[in-house]
């Protein structure tokens, strides 16, 4: 039986909190026998599937981050943690349902570069946490601009490049607002 998305993003969000965590990798599709009410899916690219599976560990990093902000931030920082926190949730969503459909493994916790980030940032005191994120968000999203970018141009399938240009405005719209916050 198939956990629920927004579980998955739970889980997948613990297990990068838990110390230890070493970036694995799950894969989200259902058991082999299963059967699928929907069509096939086009065959995903090696590009596809690296997309995926960068957008979703930069996210994971970038929601675990947003939370932080949430409880740690200033006003600013915790609004801009709330609007990173819903967006990211959804697109997460979009994504994993995406990876099931085309069997795609992605990972299940931070990398062990993202986890030594998180514990920095964590640690980081109010007016340094403040400037700390944003620039690492900033950082983490312009990333994810051009990986999308380069998927939207290099992608072949179809529904994965469809998500690809779809999550590409909210990225964009993500940085302005960092850009915003660390001119401020």
């Amino acid at each position: 039986m198939r956990r629920s998305h927004l579980s998955l993003l739970l889980v997948a969000v613990a297990a990068a909190a838990t110390a230890g965590c070493g970036g694995g990798v799950t894969d989200s599709s259902a058991s082999s026998g299963s059967s699928s009410a929907s069509a096939p899916a086009a065959k995903a690219s090696g590009q596809d599937r690296a997309w995926m599976r960068q957008i979703h560990l930069g996210g994971l990093a970038r929601l675990q981050a947003a939370k932080l902000a949430q409880d740690k931030g200033s006003q600013d920082v915790k609004a801009l943690g709330d609007t990173l926190v819903k967006d990211q949730g959804t697109l997460d969503e979009q994504l994993v349902r995406t990876a099931e459909r085309h069997g795609v493994r992605l990972p299940t916790g931070l990398s062990n570069a993202q986890q030594k980030e998180a514990v920095a940032l964590e640690k980081a005191a109010h007016a340094r946490f403040d400037r700390r994120f944003v620039k690492e968000m900033a950082q983490s999203h312009k990333r994810a601009i051009s990986s999308t970018k380069r998927e939207i141009k290099k992608g072949s399938a179809p529904e994965i490049v469809a998500l690809a240009k779809s999550t590409l405005p909210s990225l964009e719209h993500h940085l302005a607002m960092l850009r915003e916050a660390d001119d401020s």
